[in-house]
């Protein structure tokens, strides 16, 4: 009879200098890019690069630890998170805490721009820093019911900043308990983590939660209450963040394709109903403007795109019609609403199709790859993580917003290299949706 094949010998354990040297380059590197967050000062842009790239010396470092202790973990993640909570916070803090502000006034949001004659007498002293002041609220309801919540006791940018760390911190320790807290530095010490949520401010740590909650409760499934709760949850991240929409979509497909409609009739009530319900609050019987669709940076705003950018060089008429890209990731959307295997497989591989094909990319839109990430070590999320720091050239440019062609090519090259390596090697998810789920 034939041997199977050996299983590959156990890779060697780290060299201990790794560990101790990792942790200290990302706790310096916060430290020294939190006074340095005023990214339109061409000179406080080169110390922030410089502190970036002492902070991804210290992750680089991490790709050869295969365990960790909790101490280390949650030492470096919360010391990290701390020493970047008094940096300079991108302009997208300012909308949160003025629709917030208003929301205590009793004004829609959705239905008055920041610029509003109506809210004039209402400005606050920061009122200049909102950006795009003539376009009302695009943030989903229960996020702005949460910026009302935050706004109670007065706007307060660290309060924002605290209720979206404490949500990372949430990721942190669903990845860790689930992975373990080897794998889980892939997210929890990432430098493009700390630098968009407890530096910069950024709300998408508040979908990310519930978005990653639902994961677990789903894959694998383990009787229809965890995929009802899995699904409730789901929808709470959809009524944060839309784009975990085609997430409710894959389920309700699985649930179909299983032959039991009653379930699948379920799953999909249970995830709008959270949109539903926070919509309420903002809608009347004949308006419900949950989208400012007149808006010039929904129909032609561009930041850092890349197909929409390749499209744009040889069809010019292309720039001005942001939602012929809307079209663009349906056919990818359709083949893995039909091969999609887990949660996690359909989210990073929905993740990456809209970002290459978004006509608006922010660097902060690239941490909804990384937890998934974590259970096959993604190469495409750990390159990314460190190449996404080029979007920041752009704020000492205003009011030009574009990369050059060199920069699009660094920023955009090692998360498509990356991606092809990992779907070369084949890495599996260690957990798969069975098929009678």
């Amino acid at each position: 009879m034939e041997r199977p094949p050996a299983s590959p010998p156990p890779a060697p354990p780290a060299p201990a200098w790794i560990l101790p040297s990792s942790a200290a380059l990302l706790i310096i590197g916060a430290a020294a890019m939190a006074p340095n967050g005023q990214l339109t000062d061409p000179d406080v842009l080169q110390r922030f690069f410089l502190a970036a790239a002492v902070m991804l010396a210290g992750f680089a470092l991490t790709w050869r630890l295969k365990t960790v202790g909790a101490a280390w973990f949650w030492g470096v993640a919360l010391a990290a998170r701390l020493l970047l909570l008094p940096m300079e916070p991108g302009d997208d803090i300012w909308r949160y805490l003025w629709e917030g502000h208003i929301q205590t006034l009793g004004f829609n949001p959705f239905e008055l721009a920041p610029d509003a004659t109506a809210l004039v007498p209402w400005r606050t002293p920061w009122w200049g820093l909102i950006n795009h002041q003539d376009v009302s609220a695009i943030y989903p309801p229960l996020t702005q019911l949460l910026f009302r919540l935050l706004a109670l006791g007065g706007p307060s940018v660290l309060a924002v900043k605290l209720a979206i760390v404490a949500a990372d911190l949430g990721v942190c320790a669903l990845l860790a308990r689930r992975f373990g807290h080897g794998p889980s530095l892939l997210y929890a010490w990432n430098p493009l983590i700390l630098t968009v949520f407890a530096g910069g401010g950024h709300f998408d740590s508040w979908f990310l939660l519930p978005l990653v909650a639902a994961w677990f409760l789903i894959d694998p499934a383990q009787g229809d209450r965890r995929w009802l709760a899995g699904a409730l949850l789901l929808g709470v991240s959809i009524a944060i963040k839309w784009i975990s929409l085609p997430v409710l979509g894959f389920l309700v497909w699985r649930s179909l394709r299983a032959r039991r409609p009653g379930l699948a009739l379920l799953v999909g009530a249970l995830g709008l109903l959270p949109m539903a319900a926070s919509a309420l609050v903002f809608c009347e019987p004949t308006s419900c403007p949950l989208v400012p669709t007149g808006s010039s940076f929904v129909r032609y705003g561009r930041s850092a795109e890349l197909l929409p950018h390749l499209v744009g060089a040889v069809w010019s008429a292309s720039r001005s019609w942001n939602a012929l890209f809307l079209l663009a990731p349906l056919p990818v959307l359709a083949l893995l609403t039909l091969r999609a295997r887990s949660v996690a497989q359909f989210s990073r591989w929905w993740f990456l199709c809209l970002f290459f094909t978004s006509p608006i990319i922010h660097a902060w839109y690239f941490s909804w790859l990384i937890p998934f990430a974590v259970p096959n070590g993604h190469w495409g999320a750990r390159l990314v993580s460190g190449s996404a720091f080029l979007y920041f050239v752009l704020p000492s440019r205003l009011p030009v917003w574009e990369l050059s062609d060199p920069e699009r090519l660094l920023l955009w090259g090692p998360l498509l290299f990356g991606t092809a390596l990992s779907a070369l090697a084949g890495t599996a998810d260690p957990v798969e949706l069975p098929e009678n789920a």
